[in-house]
């Protein structure tokens, strides 16, 4: 999937050398840090993207950093993204967004010794996470203020799980002394849903100062929020001879409540290259389970990031970004090193192309 990605890049690439329409002509002298906070009316971005995370380390409640590969627990997550947003108005943007990540877990083997006399167990522990999460339909509105120096907007927004949230069975399996094996080899292999199968509100909002010519400041904030309590289903097991045999129980939940802010300084190096250092923090809380059997509220969880990126612009329509991602601090979460490379092609697909000999305005 993470080579679709690349095709595709080069696809939209091709597609640029076709004829321009008046308003793409826009896009081409817009630098990033020229760019509106909404998509200009007309314009249709489509906006692929691939992210790895090496999670070697993890926050533990007291905000003390866990390194995962002593315990022999580091795992890598891939993440994919797909956005369409379209430009209703110059002040009002839609947005469709939708993302599948897996990770697998491998735990250390353990060894189980009954007696001197017989056979021991060698016992491994297998997580797997996978699936998407949950479509996200979202708006955006610009405040009408007239400067270009300061933009400001609202987010408002919506989650909906499209994908169960149940977790297949396990896919555990046992095999017992033979010929060439002395003990019991037992591999317990679970499986995890990523999306958390809720729907939630989300309201957010933004805003972009331009000081000078080349550097920007701009932050975002954004809060959402279950609209109801959910439910999925866990897997137990027993074991009728070499088989393994499962049963579902259900059970209720409620996600926490997520804020998450973000402050953003971009530089303009260059007409088609723009750098920038970004700081962001999240928090999530009051959420609780039932999957033990009794109701348990979810830990309070913090996570903040370092990021560096930049973006380069190929061509007027098609742009290249890329940032890292460093954890600073945290609680109760994961601690991943992640690199992000996306890809925005942006159009306007029902303007009509310039006949022959007609001049394309470029004014901005």
């Amino acid at each position: 999937m993470r080579y679709s990605i690349l095709l595709y890049c080069l696809f939209l690439t091709a597609l640029t050398l076709n004829a321009q329409t008046f308003n793409d002509s826009i896009l081409v002298n817009e630098r990033k840090i020229d760019r509106p906070l909404t998509l200009h009316k007309g314009q249709l971005q489509f906006n692929p993207a691939y992210e790895i995370s090496i999670i070697s380390k993890e926050y533990d409640n007291n905000g003390n950093n866990i390194n995962l590969a002593d315990k022999g627990t580091a795992s890598v997550l891939h993440k994919y993204f797909f956005e369409f947003s379209y430009g209703i108005l110059d002040f009002l943007q839609a947005s469709i967004t939708l993302n599948y990540a897996q990770r697998g877990e491998r735990h250390p083997n353990y060894l189980l010794v009954v007696s001197s006399t017989e056979p021991y167990f060698d016992i491994t522990y297998f997580d797997d996470y996978k699936g998407f999460e949950g479509l996200y339909l979202g708006t955006v509105t610009k405040l009408p203020l007239k400067t270009k120096k300061v933009e400001i907007t609202f987010s408002p927004g919506f989650y909906i799980p499209v994908f169960s949230n149940n977790p297949r069975a396990p896919e555990n399996s046992i095999s017992f002394p033979s010929g060439s094996q002395t003990f019991t080899k037992i591999i317990y292999h679970n499986n995890h849903m990523i999306g958390n199968g809720s729907k939630a509100i989300k309201i957010g909002t933004s805003a972009i100062v331009r000081p000078v010519i080349d550097f920007s400041i701009s932050a975002k904030v954004n809060y959402s929020s279950p609209i109801s309590e959910s439910k999925s289903i866990s897997w137990i097991h027993h074991l009728n001879g070499s088989t393994f045999i499962y049963d579902e129980i259900p059970y209720k939940y409620l996600i926490g409540n997520t804020l998450d802010y973000e402050i953003n300084l971009a530089y303009q190096a260059i007409s088609w290259f723009n750098v920038s250092l970004s700081w962001y923090h999240k928090k999530t809380s009051s959420g609780w389970s039932e999957i033990t059997g009794f109701r348990i509220g979810s830990p309070e969880s913090k996570l903040s990031l370092l990021a560096i990126g930049y973006e380069i612009k190929a061509t007027g329509k098609l742009w290249i970004n890329q940032f890292m991602d460093i954890p600073v601090s945290g609680k109760n979460q994961l601690a991943p090193y992640s690199i992000y490379l996306g890809i925005s092609y942006n159009l306007f697909p029902f303007d009509k192309k310039p006949k022959p000999g007609q001049i394309v305005n470029s004014i901005n």
